[in-house]
Formats: structure tokens, sequence, C-alpha cells
């Protein structure tokens, strides 16, 4: 990654939060929303470079995740969905200030479909559009999906211990006392690696990473139990499906192969809203990281979509 990026702290809600950005002559910002929680895209920023030549693109690791933990320490019980948001809306406020512009656009990837979700909701006046992919509509419904789809390809698979594995699982998945479903979900996650759809592997794009230090590999592998609490706070039960209408344009961007929170049934729910603006965008050659499974194709996606 050459060095056409900037990195700072920035005085957000209380504490000091780290940002990458990534600038280009235009009055757009587009703000990434990372997974996990816990999993920071920031990292990644250098593989996607090369595809972001038409907007302002700003990273930003959550409270409680990356550079931004390293930097404050915050407690797993600081953690809240509205702590987050009053985090982001901080950070919109921040950006269209350093922009001076009011075209801020979300780009929320998995877990951070859900935070993009919940502020377009209560501000939705507040950003010009939001984007998802690897799009979280209904987690029990989506995670049973994954769960059946897991299965089938290890069955077919014949090889006899990852089915010994598979078999174990409690076949009422996700509907289990919640220590099995960790623990359920840690085996599901290793077999998804294997028999899952990765154009590449995001790990070797962590270690590759000009901004990764061993710091930040401590941080990583820590993020899981550090949001516990967060994602039983927020996961258990969420369902947007009631959700009919929004007042800002959404689009989704999602990977044709991604069963990790089933594109299909988001597509599905996607047909069912409305909006000032929709588009439902199709990523081919690409699972639930379709900015790194095929990045020419999603930020082509994305350049379209921003130039409505």
């Amino acid at each position: 990654m050459t060095k056409n990026f900037t990195e700072e702290y920035v005085p957000i809600n209380g504490i000091y939060q780290y940002f990458l950005h990534i600038a280009n002559a235009s009055k757009d910002v587009l703000i990434m929303l990372h997974g996990g929680p816990g999993i920071p895209n920031s990292c990644i920023a250098y593989h996607q470079q090369p595809y972001l030549d038409f907007c302002n693109v700003v990273y930003y690791d959550q409270r409680g995740t990356g550079k931004t933990q390293l930097k404050n320490k915050v407690t797993p019980d600081s953690l809240s969905l509205d702590v987050l948001l009053e985090d982001l809306k901080q950070t919109v406020d921040y950006a269209k200030h350093k922009y001076e512009t009011d075209r801020i656009f979300l780009a929320g990837h998995s877990w951070g479909t859900m935070l993009g979700t919940q502020y377009i909701i209560k501000y939705p006046q507040t950003v010009a559009g939001y984007i998802g992919y690897g799009q979280v509509v209904a987690t029990a419904t989506q995670d049973r999906s994954w769960y059946e789809h897991l299965k089938a390809l290890v069955l077919k698979s014949g090889d006899q211990e990852d089915i010994k594995a598979i078999c174990s699982v409690n076949d009422n998945f996700p509907n289990i006392d919640r220590q099995e479903f960790v623990i359920t979900s840690a085996l599901l996650g290793e077999l998804e690696y294997k028999y899952g759809f990765r154009a590449n592997d995001v790990f070797e794009l962590y270690n590759k990473s000009p901004i990764m230090t061993s710091e930040d590999e401590i941080q990583l592998s820590q993020s899981e139990e550090f949001n516990r609490k967060l994602v039983d706070e927020v996961f258990i039960g969420y369902d947007i499906g009631n959700v009919k209408e929004y007042q800002v344009p959404v689009y989704y961007v999602l990977g044709r192969h991604d069963e990790w929170t089933t594109s299909t049934i988001a597509a599905e729910y996607f047909e069912t809203i409305q909006a000032p603006k929709k588009g439902l965008y199709w990523i081919e050659d690409a699972g639930h990281l379709p900015d790194t499974d095929n990045p020419s194709a999603f930020f082509k996606a994305i350049k379209e979509i921003i130039a409505l």
C-alpha cells in the first residue's frame, strides 16, 4: 500500500478512535462499517485501495476493536448497540466536517450491516445512502440456513473426520443453549473456512497488511471473546423482517455464494422493502466477503451506486 493514505486518532464520544483515510478529489464519502464485532477492515484497506479512485473512503476501528481498543482499553461491559450508534453518529458528523460535504454513504459488512441498518432507522436524515454486504436480516433464519448448507457440503465430501464433527452438532441449531451455541458456532466456523467460498484468504491479507502489528494480531485473536456481551445483546433474536420502509436509499451488494449470512434470504427481504431509491447487486465469484473475493466487481457496484 503506497503512502497515499492517512491515519489519525479522533475524539469520538469520549474516547480516541482510530481512522484510516483514502482521499480523492470528490465530495462523496464512503464510511466502511466492519464486521465481527471486533474484526477491523482498516488492515485490508491496502488490498482495496487500487479500486478506490472514485470517492473518499473512511475506515475506522469501532469501539472495542483493533487500534481503537489498543489506544483506550475499554471494557466489554461498556459496549452496547446504543453506544456504538452514538459513535457512528459522531463519526458521520466528523466526516461531514472534514470533507465539507453531506454526501456520506455507509457501507456495512456482516455485523456492520446490523449497526448500519439500525443507524439509518434511527438517524435517516444524516446520510445519503446505505450499502449492505454480507447483510444480516434474521440471525436465527440465516444461521439455520448456513448450518444446513454446510452440513450438506460436509456429508457430500466423504471426509469422515469432518462428517463426525458436523454430525455431533445439535440438530436444533441455532435454537440451543447459549454456551452450546458458542461452541457449535466455533466448530461450524472452522468447517466454513474449509468448505465455504473464499477466493482470497482473508487471514493472509491481514498478515500482509502494512499497518498490522503484533499488538494488532493479539487484539484480533481476543476479539470474539471480548465482544461476547455485545453479541448476546444484539444478535440473539435479531430480525428486521418487519421493517418494510426506509427513509434513505438502500442498496445490497451480495456475494452470490454467501451462505454465512445467506444472500438469498437477504435478497428475498430486499424485494419487500420500500426506499427513496433501492438497488440489488450480485457479485459473482464471491461469498461472504465480496470486497476481498472479487474487489473489482464489488467496488464497481459501489461506484455505480454512489453515482446514482
